[in-house]
């Protein structure tokens, strides 16, 4: 075949594809409509990994299971509206790494509103100003985050979905690098990427913002500035990307909860995060770690913070790989229950 005769078929190609897709979305509202009748999520982060494990498993190649994903994470994001309107709650500002993860998870088609602070998140689920919200619980380099486990204690709403997003910082400016005198950061991403500014800006100012966003609006507003933050940063503020990833560590990757309201149903490979104060005696927390080791049951994450309401009183956070409703696990928390004062179940989600 010519260029010609190719183009002609990816054309028809082409035709059959968006046929099929508006074929798939009138499927869709007839799910949209049984769901609402019967007060179901829209959002069923069970359903969404199957279907991506169902895929993978019909790709031949030779699309990469990358390309794959990024495609029906979009095509499932526009299945939203078409139930009803999605609303989604995020921590910080336009382009900050939560609204990217958010942007992954959920796709273009949602509606988003950026929310100043993690109680502000947590607020607006719990009074259903939104659906879902997003909030970071971990960094792989900084650690926990403390607040998120703070609100997870004390609120209602549960983890419906756990998203990690590998952290790559890019320098973004409206001069080249030669012409940059001034870098504007988060402290957090400024000592991220301390060698590399070491090595290719060497004596030029480091300032600390706020948050990265609000770095990039700084960068944008004044001459021979820059900001590290997040390539997205680079479209929401006109600033053209002068490096890529220069990151210290490579690896360097934050978790962040879905919160919302819902319970999900077991996928067969899901992880659940609790919470539990321990009693007040000798062994206590050997008691308490002791019923999952008796299940066979593997931890991902403990972390302990104190309980704020009496001196000396921790509480501690376990992710175990299972869901709530497994038999085993179920079995494994009620015998913790007998070893607490407190326990709480913060939510079941895929892994």
């Amino acid at each position: 075949m010519d260029l010609k005769e190719m183009r002609d078929r990816i054309d028809a190609i082409d035709r059959q594809i968006v046929s099929l897709l508006n074929s798939r979305y009138e499927v869709v509202r007839e799910v949209g409509k049984w769901k609402l009748e019967r007060g179901l999520p829209i959002y069923v982060p069970e359903r969404e990994k199957a279907l991506l494990e169902k895929l993978d498993s019909l790709n031949q190649g030779p699309m990469l299971r990358s390309t794959l994903h990024a495609i029906y994470r979009e095509i499932m994001s526009g299945a939203y509206p078409l139930e009803r309107q999605l609303r989604v709650a995020y921590f910080g500002p336009v382009a900050t790494y939560t609204h990217q993860a958010a942007k992954q998870q959920f796709g273009a088609s949602v509606e988003y509103f950026s929310r100043p602070g993690i109680a502000d998140v947590f607020r607006d689920v719990e009074a259903e100003i939104v659906d879902y919200g997003v909030v970071p619980v971990e960094n792989s380099t900084e650690g926990v985050v403390n607040h998120t486990l703070d609100l997870l204690l004390e609120s209602s709403v549960k983890v419906c979905a756990e998203i990690n997003l590998p952290i790559h910082h890019a320098l973004l400016s409206k001069s080249d690098l030669s012409g940059i005198r001034k870098v504007y950061s988060h402290p957090q991403s400024l000592a991220q990427c301390r060698n590399w500014l070491a090595e290719h800006l060497p004596g030029v100012e480091l300032v600390e913002a706020s948050s990265n966003s609000r770095a990039a609006q700084m960068a944008a507003e004044e001459a021979g500035a820059a900001a590290i933050c997040s390539e997205l940063a680079a479209t929401v503020y006109d600033l053209n990307i002068i490096a890529a990833k220069i990151e210290d560590n490579p690896r360097n990757t934050t978790r962040f909860f879905v919160i919302g309201k819902q319970e999900n149903a077991p996928s067969g490979n899901d992880k659940t995060s609790i919470c539990f104060v321990v009693k007040d005696r000798v062994g206590a927390l050997y008691d308490c770690l002791l019923p999952f080791r008796e299940a066979g049951l593997s931890l991902a994450m403990i972390e302990s913070r104190p309980s704020k309401k009496e001196n000396w009183k921790y509480v501690f956070y376990v992710d175990l790989i299972g869901h709530a409703a497994d038999p085993l696990v179920k079995t494994a928390l009620e015998k913790l229950q007998n070893s607490t004062s407190h326990l709480k179940i913060l939510g079941s989600y895929p892994l």
